[in-house]
């Protein structure tokens, strides 16, 4: 450096000290960064570079935080391979922390008065603490543009809801890059932690959600895995703000895989929704977001819209719900719970689906006196006519044998507590059954021979030509009892994503009646296969006080059985739903103070009608405690719901479901909380893949806002020339074009815009060299159209494109690099052609040299600059356009400094050569 450049470094620090922003902008801010640092000051002003620590492997939670605590930022952290046990440590630095495959696995708890978590996390602020609570195994907290990648953490306490894995406060710019997140109640909290990257890690076993994202704007969520996380998967609320990307995501196993929750402006894009439960994703409260390009499996509600939602907007998806064949359980591709109806005494009264029916609501209800139910069990069970015992240890045939013996009005008699196995009977005749507690155990197989002959043949064969499995069959009579036995069905299951109509595992049943009417069926214990009663066309009958269980579709099916009584049974552990009364059932069939604990829908009535629902208790239903779909006339009061995220759910054409007084104690979570939803529904308008698309707000019973979306006409194009018009047609959903509206075009990483004329079409034009080229037609929506985007291909075919080349560059300011330009065809230069460069806002005309080359001088301040470049074209060569940049570099480096008056503090300025050089 010489003495001059010396003696100017002096003065130009002095003006920085004395603080003359005037003088220091107006003389050096073209030439100066004040945070572009080449070194680090320590407190004693020695120069430092960036340090890298080690954490040997079977460090302990003290000597790793004494190590973090002794670090800069800048400062990398390494993690030797290995296991780390009792681990509670805190990052408060923008450090970079590399795993290596490291495990960290926390303590099982916080310890009492929570001295496990480092005093500095626990203490107030007032003591110069954090004041966070949360008890978690890493927290990032209060410091930006911390990276951490390759760590495996492990929460073990997930008994506290508050508890997480990983914890992060404050943590700006952070980027949290292929780990993996095990255990405890949250795997990831992340809160005010805005512009920062979640990838490619995997987060499993939550006891609550996978991954939290409270308040912290503009996160990219991308390409994580979550799997089993009980709650939410994925879930981002409170204030978030706009753009938070959720992109490509899985989620296995949740009750609902994505939650956007009381914030706007998001994308929910190219995730892949696995098995939850309630709903693939959620918006709650939530507005402007965006979901399409998902994969929705298994669920049995695509979109859940709740509680205020505004704007949200349903493009195309690909939903693979969780239906079943016949007797089919049908899907919802969105929900919809009103604001106006949230609340146990809200959504009293009178619903039909505003698709079909009108009024939608009334607060008029009108629910009947319920009759008193009087059946006669002295008379029911009493033994008549003939008594027919069977002796223990007799096979299935043999039973059959002393059934086909029997008359109308007979009486079978079990021993007291025998067991029978590998068991298939039926019964034709008006007689009673006494189990006496005995117990009929199926076959562990399907296997038609199994199945009595009669049963099985085809009518044209004198048989009843039943296609079910079952252990104990009821045909075609009338009065039978069935009394006290015990069916245990040992059926293989069925895979439900395979499930068709010719799949026999979905055909089993424990006891399976057809056209028996009058039928009772009591104090029966029914254990195992698809469907634990299956009762078919057999009205007038009554199924009373039974425990129904370990079913793998229904507990009990009442298909096409009107005026039957079902009271006073219990059914647990059914994957499906716990009683279904389906189709043209007709009406009074009374479902009476049930019990059912654990099925998706506890109680379903379809496609029927003039049932009655009440006093039952449903428990823990995994989607909602009772659903009508396409039903009507039903009244549904006093029953008590405990346990489901949603009480109740109408789909499908329903008319005239009125609601009652009900109890809920619905499946709410504490702060940050997780919102029920009374009642919910799925309008038969919005029940296909392509009718779902559309903008959605909430808003009053049958008159919410929905915006079907546009349609865009964008089709493939081929020019042959690189300089042409593009055009895309815009029109509502009645095929009218639409005039004076805005289209944009996104094509090879520019974005033109248009309006469209009187024919609904918008022209752009371009210059594009040969090549494939997709392009992206959007429209925002507004209040008559809803969003839309259409994409087409465009191929660039043209025997006089020329190749014009611009390459970026970086340079220190005024060191004498040139810009510069090529026009070429097949490799030879394009001498004395014109070429535009517009730079800085301001077009520099140039012409090519002998060589198709142009070099201009760069004269610019330091800072980063768009360069566009054209070539017009001529008769001999088509039109030509480039995109480039330009980064000038400050000669002048230096940090910021605080001084206290006359202290030693001293301010260091690096200057900088031509090349970068001090």
């Amino acid at each position: 450096m010489t003495f001059k450049k010396l003696i100017l470094g002096i003065f130009l620090v002095f003006i920085v000290i004395m603080g003359s922003s005037m003088v220091f902008a107006e003389n050096v801010s073209a030439d100066i960064s004040s945070h572009d640092n080449t070194f680090a000051i320590s407190d004693n002003n020695d120069i430092q570079s960036a340090s890298e620590y080690t954490i040997s492997a079977g460090s302990n939670s003290t000597t790793i935080q004494n190590t973090i605590n002794g670090m800069s930022d800048c400062d990398t952290l390494n993690f030797e391979t290995g296991t780390y046990t009792d681990i509670c440590i805190y990052v408060d630095k923008s450090i970079t922390i590399n795993g290596n495959g490291a495990t960290l696995v926390g303590y099982s708890s916080p310890g009492v008065n929570n001295t496990n978590i480092p005093e500095k996390v626990r203490a107030t602020t007032a003591e110069g603490g954090y004041a966070i609570s949360n008890f978690a195994t890493l927290y990032l907290l209060s410091a930006s543009d911390i990276t951490m990648k390759g760590l495996t953490i492990v929460g073990l306490d997930s008994s506290i809801y508050s508890n997480a894995a990983l914890y992060l406060s404050q943590a700006k710019g952070v980027t949290i890059d292929n780990n993996t997140i095990e255990g405890s109640s949250w795997g990831i909290y992340m809160t005010s932690s805005p512009d920062g990257t979640v990838s490619n890690n995997i987060i499993k076993n939550q006891k609550t959600t996978g991954f939290l994202n409270f308040g912290s704007a503009r996160t990219l969520i991308t390409n994580n895995t979550v799997i089993n996380a009980k709650n939410h998967g994925i879930d981002v609320r409170h204030g978030t703000g706009p753009n938070v990307q959720v992109i490509n995501n899985t989620v296995i196993g949740s009750k609902e895989g994505i939650y956007l929750m009381h914030s706007k402006g998001h994308t929910a894009t190219q995730n892949t929704l696995i098995n939850c439960t309630i709903s693939s994703i959620t918006c709650y409260g939530s507005s402007e977001v965006d979901i399409y390009g998902n994969t929705m499996r298994k669920s049995r509600i695509g979109v859940l819209l709740g509680g205020g939602y505004s704007n949200i907007t349903i493009g195309e998806n690909t939903f693979q719900l969780d239906n079943l064949p016949f007797p089919p359980t049908f899907v919802y591709y969105v929900a919809t719970a009103d604001s106006d109806y949230q609340s146990a005494t809200d959504d009293i009264g009178v619903y039909s689906d505003p698709s079909s029916y009108e009024p939608a609501y009334s607060n008029v209800t009108n629910i009947p006196t319920p009759k008193d139910i009087v059946i006669d069990y002295d008379s029911l069970l009493n033994r008549t006519g003939t008594i027919y015992n069977v002796p223990s240890g007799s096979t299935s045939s043999q039973i059959q044998a002393i059934i086909d013996s029997m008359e109308d009005g007979d009486s079978l008699n079990f021993p007291k507590d025998a067991v029978f196995n590998d068991i298939s009977i039926y019964t034709d005749k008006n007689i009673r059954i006494f189990g006496n507690n005995a117990t009929l155990i199926g076959y562990n197989r399907l296997n038609a021979t199994d199945v009595p002959e009669k049963v099985r043949n085809q009518t044209a064969d004198g048989g009843y030509a039943v296609a079910y499995y079952a252990v104990l069959y009821t045909l075609n009579n009338t009065q039978v009892v069935i009394s006290d036995l015990n069916i245990v069905s040992k059926y293989p299951g069925y895979n439900p994503t395979k499930a068709t109509t010719t799949t026999e595992e979905y055909k089993t049943a424990g006891i399976y009646s057809d056209a028996s009417t009058n039928l009772t069926i009591t104090g029966c214990d029914i254990e195992g296969a698809s469907f634990g009663l299956f009762i078919q066309y057999s009205g007038d009958s009554r199924i009373t006080n039974n425990n129904i269980h370990d079913q793998f579709t229904n507990g009990m099916i009442n298909f096409g059985s009107p005026r039957n009584i079902i009271a006073n049974n219990t059914i647990t552990n059914v994957v499906n739903h716990g009683i279904d009364v389906r189709h043209g059932t007709g009406p009074n069939v009374v479902i009476f103070n049930n019990t059912i604990d654990g099925a998706k829908e506890g109680i379903y009535l379809m496609h029927s009608r003039g049932h009655m629902a009440y006093n039952n208790t449903i428990l823990n239903a995994k989607i909602a405690s009772i659903t009508a779909y396409g039903s009507g006339n039903e009244y549904i009061f006093n029953n008590t719901m405990i346990g489901s995220r949603i009480g109740l759910l109408l789909g499908g054409g329903y008319y005239n479901v009125t609601v009652g007084q009900n109890s809920y104690d619905l499946d709410f979570l504490p702060f940050p909380p997780t919102f029920v939803t009374y009642i919910a529904f799925a309008d038969s308008q919005f029940q296909s893949a392509d009718d779902v698309q559309g903008t959605y707000s909430d808003g009053e019973r049958g008159n919410g806002s929905f915006v079907a979306p546009a349609t865009i006409i964008a089709e493939d194009l081929t020019s042959d020339c690189t300089a042409f018009n593009y055009s895309a047609i815009l029109k509502d959903t009645n095929g009218t074009e639409i005039a004076n509206k805005t289209l944009v075009f996104e094509i090879n990483g520019e974005v033109y815009s248009a309006a469209t004329d009187s024919q609904g079409v918008a022209t752009i034009s371009t210059i594009l060299p040969n090549g494939e080229y997709a392009v992206k037609v959007s429209f925002k929506g507004d209040s008559r159209l809803g969003k839309k985007t259409e994409q087409a291909n465009i191929i660039v075919n043209s025997s006089q494109a020329v190749d014009l080349e611009a390459p970026e560059i970086e340079m220190y300011y005024k060191n004498g690099t040139r810009f510069i330009v090529t026009l070429t065809l097949n490799g030879t230069g394009i001498a004395n052609e014109t070429v535009i460069i517009n730079i800085n806002g301001v077009n520099n005309t140039r012409k090519t040299n002998e060589n198709g080359t142009v070099r201009m001088a760069i004269n610019l301040d330091k800072g980063e600059y768009d360069v566009a470049v054209f070539y017009e074209g001529s008769s001999s060569y088509d039109p030509a356009k480039v995109n480039s940049k330009v980064t000038v570099l400050s000669t002048i480096n230096g940090n910021d400094v605080t001084k206290i008056y006359k202290n030693a503090t001293q301010y260091y300025a690096t200057f900088l050569d031509g090349e970068g050089n001090p």
